[in-house]
């Protein structure tokens, strides 16, 4: 066998075997390895992104239809297997929001009278939401929560950058809120048999726009 051969000796001078050996090395040598290697998320290609996503049980709302940009697309695939192993605690929460870009959540456990209650703040930077990605937000939640928990619901804090800040209440079912502490455009509404449409409340589908002016 002579050196960088794997052909044995008996038949290396069978010209006809040495071109077939010839051949395959030139074959083999062209054969990109690193696209071989799947499991190296951060260099896959992007075709294969979405497979992953379906192996490791990471699609729909389970967080790979909120991610925005590839990157997280990646990220979700990354955590997936500890998001699996967690699943039904706080760190599988907040885990995968920081995964979809949302670093900085804060969970909040015990409140509003009940153990089983919970609460999310979420600091959405310069970022906006509108309802479907809210929606989307919280049915995420719901997928990693455990089942005997209650998320009541989801705050938002923002970042100011400018000079005025524009909030618009689009489509909302509730009425807004404004006090000395708090104004808000829009809300949330349950249909708990508390509040009756009986014309006391404005909860027609209009649109309002709220400005603030930083001073």
């Amino acid at each position: 066998m002579s050196k960088g051969s794997v052909l044995a000796d008996s038949v290396a001078h069978l010209d006809h075997i040495r071109a077939f050996d010839l051949a395959i090395k030139k074959r083999f040598s062209q054969i990109q390895l690193d696209a071989m290697l799947v499991y190296f998320i951060d260099n896959v290609s992007s075709a294969a992104i979405p497979y992953l996503a379906q192996q490791f049980d990471v699609l729909g709302y389970k967080g790979f239809r909120l991610a925005e940009t590839e990157q997280q697309q990646r990220e979700i695939i990354k955590q997936s297997i500890e998001l699996h192993r967690y699943k039904g605690t706080p760190w599988a929460i907040r885990q995968a929001l920081v995964a979809i870009g949302f670093g900085d959540a804060l969970l909040e456990e015990g409140v509003a009278g009940h153990w089983a209650n919970f609460r999310i703040t979420i600091d959405l930077g310069e970022r906006a939401l509108g309802n479907a990605e809210v929606d989307d937000l919280v049915k995420m939640v719901n997928e990693y929560k455990n089942a005997r928990s209650h998320l009541i619901d989801v705050s938002y804090t923002i970042t100011v950058g400018g000079d005025t800040v524009t909030l618009t209440d689009s489509e909302t079912d509730a009425q807004a809120i404004e006090d000395i502490d708090i104004i808000s455009a829009g809300g949330s509404f349950l249909h708990n048999g508390k509040v009756f449409r009986n014309g006391s409340r404005n909860y027609s589908r209009d649109t309002d726009t709220l400005t603030l002016t930083i001073i």
